[in-house]
């Protein structure tokens, strides 16, 4: 007989597991459809309903209440599924309930309290303005890792209405909801952080940008005998491709190109102040390989989080023509005529990147730019724009759109961005594109 009874109970729990169970499965279904798509407060509060919903049906109460706890004791949440009541009952309710309510005394004391006549015993509380009749009430803790961590208040219009059974469905429901809630505000606080980082990102590329903009010449020089042509579109907001240009003592021009290392403000303020360097030091050292060399001793007594530039950096002279650079693990400048193209400068000359080593010493190339003849110097991101099968735009492709605009440096700057766009169309741009290109010719100089 004993055994028929145990083996009674324990199918009995089984079933009451099995119910908990699968309310606690259609819980997280209605997480995960809200998850992405519904407000935060509404994602928890929807949660706590439907929790307060399957319990109540569970144990076959006719309405209920549920408060949710910080580990201080402290009601973070509550719902009322009752009726509709104003707020300043509302707040009426859950101040009393829980002072000197039945919640409030399972609060206290940490297990289940059971209310078998409403009108018999005193940790009941009947308001005067209680829109609703109870007779019996059960209230169980619901506890997650040894914290309290809610409440759930069950109640129904008939006295003696929960029995044993009742009990032990609302205990083990307990323990799934608590899961299911947990989950939900969990998922409340990872989302909250996400979109902090997402508004501190936003933040930062905005004022990177502004930066960037601020260091980015306004317009291309205007010399007489030179056109000149200069585009920077970064593959986000902002990015570590910069650009400048250097009016000089002696008729020269310094004309600088560069790429720094990482993304974002860091980037960005990175290429800012070595902006204000190059300028600087520019006037100081007439060698390009002397102010590279002066430039990387700089970076690399300053460095930070790791990052480097690799840059090109011409002087021209306006009254020759002629032309002194130096490389620093730069893309190699191309020279451009109705000839064709080619590749400029000594792989001797060429140094490490700047930044990385500070005894790196960097040497300079020479080149007599012919009227008719055009310099380009480039980053990375148009070369090594890629399409859906991952190939890449490439020297040889670059070659073949510079032919075709062999004495426009304008028509040039644009006809290469519009191939990489096209060609990287259905990819979308992944990396800065910033070029610069001038020509040596008679005519005046004009604008892009």
């Amino acid at each position: 007989m004993d055994l028929v009874k145990a083996l009674q109970k324990e199918n009995r729990l089984l079933k009451q597991e099995n119910s908990a169970y699968k309310a606690q499965s259609r819980l997280f279904e209605q997480l995960i459809e809200m998850a992405g798509s519904a407000a935060e407060e509404k994602m928890l509060k929807i949660s706590m309903f439907k929790t307060l919903e399957v319990t109540v049906q569970l144990s076959g109460a006719k309405m209920g209440s549920l408060f949710l706890l910080n580990p201080e004791g402290v009601v973070t949440d509550s719902l009322l599924s009752r009726v509709d009541v104003s707020p300043g009952l509302r707040s009426k309710i859950v101040g009393s309930v829980l002072d000197k309510g039945l919640a409030g005394w399972v609060r206290a004391h940490g297990r289940v309290g059971i209310i078998e006549d409403t009108q018999q015993d005193p940790r009941w509380l009947s308001l005067p303005e209680e829109p609703y009749k109870v007779r019996s009430a059960l209230a169980v803790p619901i506890v997650k890792q040894n914290l309290l961590f809610g409440i759930v208040t069950l109640m129904h219009p008939l006295p003696h209405y929960f029995n044993r059974e009742a009990v032990e469905v609302v205990q083990i429901a307990a323990r799934h909801m608590a899961l299911a809630i947990e989950s939900a505000q969990m998922y409340i606080k990872l989302d909250e952080l996400h979109h902090l980082r997402e508004r501190a990102m936003e933040r930062d590329l905005k004022l990177a940008r502004a930066v960037q903009e601020s260091f980015l010449p306004a317009r291309v020089p205007g010399i007489e005998g030179f056109s000149f042509a200069a585009m920077n579109r970064p593959a986000l907001e902002v990015g570590g491709d910069f650009y400048q240009f250097f009016k000089l003592p002696e008729n020269k021009l310094g004309v600088v190109i560069g790429d720094v290392s990482g993304k974002g403000i860091a980037a960005s303020l990175f290429m800012a102040r070595l902006s204000s360097d190059l300028q600087y030091y520019s006037s100081l050292y007439k060698d390009p390989g002397k102010l590279f060399s002066k430039i990387n001793k700089l970076l690399c007594a300053r460095a930070k989080q790791g990052m480097f530039v690799t840059l090109v950096y011409i002087l021209l002279d306006i009254k020759t023509g002629d032309i002194c650079f130096s490389n620093a693990g730069h893309l190699s400048p191309l020279f451009v005529d109705e000839q064709g193209v080619q590749t400029i400068g000594s792989p001797q000359a060429k140094g490490p990147p700047l930044g990385i080593l500070p005894s790196a010493e960097y040497g300079q190339d020479r080149f007599s730019l012919k009227k008719g003849g055009m310099i380009l110097i480039y980053t990375d991101g148009i070369i090594e724009a890629k399409n859906m099968d991952h190939k890449l735009f490439g020297d040889s492709r670059l070659a073949r759109v510079v032919e075709t605009c062999p004495t426009d440096p304008i028509m040039l700057a644009r006809k290469i961005v519009d191939s990489v766009d096209i060609f990287s169309r259905e990819r979308g741009q992944s990396d800065d594109l910033t070029l610069v290109c001038f020509k040596r010719e008679a005519s005046g100089p004009r604008s892009l």
